[in-house]
């Protein structure tokens, strides 16, 4: 059985870490908002450089060191996306660092994660393997991401009906990028991701752990495979999606410029009326009071003419 303890590292010296670490009790302790200082106190105490990789590295780790005796140190770094904002894409990845010494496992996060809370609340007080817990905190990870990844269907069902209704304008195509810049960090994480399983696979006698079960290998796998055929859907149902876009465009810039054509034939005949009557010599209607009343008429009527005409015989 285990007890968590979730705490802001803010104020948190050396001591009181190593007094997290030495406890006898299985315990997991959940660190968020991490400074510079935190992370200098877990360098010197366990020799270990976690800054630069929650800063500098987005890469999936794992490490397994033996320090001292039987005592093995495992760290793991997984990726997740962030919120979905308008941040570059390198901006849009998240970092999960998880240190397993003996009796204890340290969780580190850049904010406090709903998902993490809800594995401690879950899985309080139940026994576990030194791996199973690791094993469920990824999974945890992964099925966050499918969550975020679904959320994406009512989105692009929200495009869809604004397509309908007020066709592609701007915003949309801000709103298929910003979806399609979500999608690429997660098949981004989830490739990288990938590896971690590769190494539960290969260290499961190291960890204890087991192959099927509810934080098994197994599991792993397929919570994986699921989070990628979601992305996989999506991608492939959002280029579908550009693709009716860029018809619909061309159809409304195609009718934009029949409309314009049908306006420029019809407006050709008074044009040319106009233009015959301005020649200098003797014309009809000149002598007349309302003559240009008469020409007008004239041009009017013969634009009709051609304009029913053309409409009849689908020129235009």
């Amino acid at each position: 059985m285990f007890l968590y303890k979730i705490l802001k590292t803010e104020g948190l010296d050396e001591s009181a870490i190593k007094t997290l670490k030495d406890t006898k009790d299985d315990n997991i302790i959940y660190f968020y908002h991490p400074t510079k200082t935190f992370f200098e106190h877990l360098r010197q105490l366990y020799k270990i450089d976690i800054q630069s990789l929650f800063y500098d590295e987005k890469e999936a780790k794992y490490q397994v060191k033996n320090k001292s005796g039987a005592e093995n140190i495992v760290t793991l770094l997984l990726l997740y996306p962030k919120a979905r904002t308008e941040e570059h894409i390198e901006r849009m990845v998240n970092a999960l660092i998880i240190i397993k010494f003996q009796n204890t496992t340290f969780i580190i996060t850049e904010e406090k994660e709903e998902f993490i809370l809800h594995f401690l609340e879950n899985h309080e007080n139940q026994e576990m393997t030194d791996g199973e817990g690791l094993v469920g905190l990824v999974n945890a990870a992964l099925e966050k991401m499918s969550d975020d990844a679904r959320k994406i269907r009512d989105e692009i069902t929200a495009i869809e009906t604004s397509i309908s209704t007020s066709g592609p304008i701007r915003p949309i195509f801000n709103d298929l990028l910003q979806l399609k810049k979500h999608l690429i960090t997660l098949t981004l994480t989830y490739d990288s991701d990938d590896k971690l399983i590769e190494f539960f696979k290969r260290e499961k006698d190291l960890l204890h752990l087991e192959t099927k079960g509810e934080n098994g290998t197994i599991q792993l796998e397929e919570s994986l495979d699921t989070l990628k055929k979601l992305v996989k859907s999506y991608d492939s149902y959002l280029g579908h999606l550009d693709v009716m876009i860029t018809n619909l465009s061309s159809f409304q810039l195609n009718a934009i410029m029949k409309t314009l054509t049908e306006i420029s034939i019809v407006l050709t005949i008074p044009t040319i009326i106009y233009g015959f009557w301005g020649v200098n010599v003797k014309l009809p209607f000149e002598g007349m009071a309302f003559g240009f009343l008469l020409v007008l008429a004239v041009s009017l009527i013969i634009s009709g003419v051609v304009w029913f005409w053309m409409r009849r015989m689908k020129f235009l």
